[in-house]
């Protein structure tokens, strides 16, 4: 099973409460202590053990990383490179809590983004938006930036830059990793989970890419295309009114949970790619509403609610002013 497949799970429980358990070889979801609200991603060790992915660490005696040698030198290299490969299963999480809500949409729009903006040879170039998205889900995954700065994307490849400043294919890193903890003794059941959670971290790392497994939503959504950054920018390049059509669209008061969840991922867009980089672009959108009462306050107020790299202060010096006393609440 790929991890496309787990992960639309994972987005189908976000929408289905009773949703059946997740049918695989060796993984299935846990709950941790006093956690009802909230399913991670775990390993069949045996008959009687497990072990969570973010744990993986656990199956391994840690006092080894300070004889690490050849490209990981520093037993700080290896920490960091294993709370990195721990921290990463997180994107698997089903954490229903409320609280988590925009959380979850936030990350579901990073690993949308990250998979699915490859260089292609068109006129719109967003390599450094790809890497942004990468660092911005690492961090709601847990991580900090004494990690996840040391990433870059080159060649449809995540490279990590050790401590001697080289940038080394993260596929490559894990393969010498666990190399080195395969030196220490463990029984027959530990090296083969250990070797499972090793094809896992490379699989992560092709799911993450969308190398050779591009997960895609699912739901039956005319709308869905405008996701997708490349497409959105093409059609607001061409044909802006279309795109202000598809935004006046997800604030429709009679669309299902996931015509929601597409809305929010377009307005997204819409914030992170037209507003964040030139806010004046929102007058455009306040003139084509201009025959359609409501329509515009309902947009910004959505807009402002998501909370998607602009809040009010963008839009301070651009005509919106009244607008904007009149949004309340955020």
């Amino acid at each position: 099973m790929s991890f496309s497949k787990i992960y639309d799970y994972k987005l189908r429980a976000y929408f289905n409460e009773r949703i059946s358990d997740l049918s695989h070889e060796y993984l299935f979801y846990s709950y941790p202590d006093q956690e009802q609200n909230l399913r991670i991603l775990t390993l069949n060790i045996n008959e009687l053990d497990y072990v969570s992915l973010v744990r993986w660490h656990d199956l391994f005696d840690r006092s080894l990383l300070t004889k690490m040698d050849h490209v990981i030198r520093s037993e700080l290299d290896a920490e960091r490179l294993i709370r990195l490969l721990s921290f990463i299963f997180n994107v698997f999480d089903i954490h229903k809590d409320v609280a988590y809500r925009r959380k979850n949409v936030f990350c579901f729009y990073y690993q949308y983004q990250v998979s699915h903006l490859r260089e292609r040879g068109n006129e719109f170039t967003f390599a450094q938006d790809r890497l942004l998205f990468l660092q911005h889900l690492l961090f709601e995954l847990g991580l900090g930036d004494d990690i996840y700065d040391r990433l870059t994307i080159e060649n449809n490849r995540i490279m990590y830059r050790m401590e001697d400043a080289q940038y080394y294919d993260l596929h490559i890193l894990i393969n010498i990793l666990h190399e080195h903890i395969n030196k220490s003794k463990m029984d027959m059941d530990t090296q083969a989970a250990l070797e499972k959670i090793k094809f896992l971290q490379g699989q992560w790392v092709n799911f993450m890419l969308g190398s050779h497994d591009v997960y895609d939503f699912p739901f039956d959504d005319f709308n869905k295309p405008f996701v997708e950054a490349t497409m959105f920018m093409q059609a607001y390049k061409s044909n802006k009114n279309r795109v202000l059509e598809v935004l006046i669209d997800c604030i429709n008061e009679h669309q299902s949970p996931t015509e929601q969840f597409i809305s929010h991922l377009i307005l997204m867009n819409y914030s992170y790619f037209v507003l964040k980089r030139d806010p004046s672009e929102i007058t455009y959108l306040k003139l084509f509403c201009k025959k359609k009462p409501g329509v515009f306050m309902k947009v910004l107020t959505a807009l402002l609610d998501i909370k998607f790299f602009v809040d009010k202060s963008s839009f301070t010096n651009v005509g919106i002013d009244y607008y904007l006393s009149r949004v309340k609440g955020v």
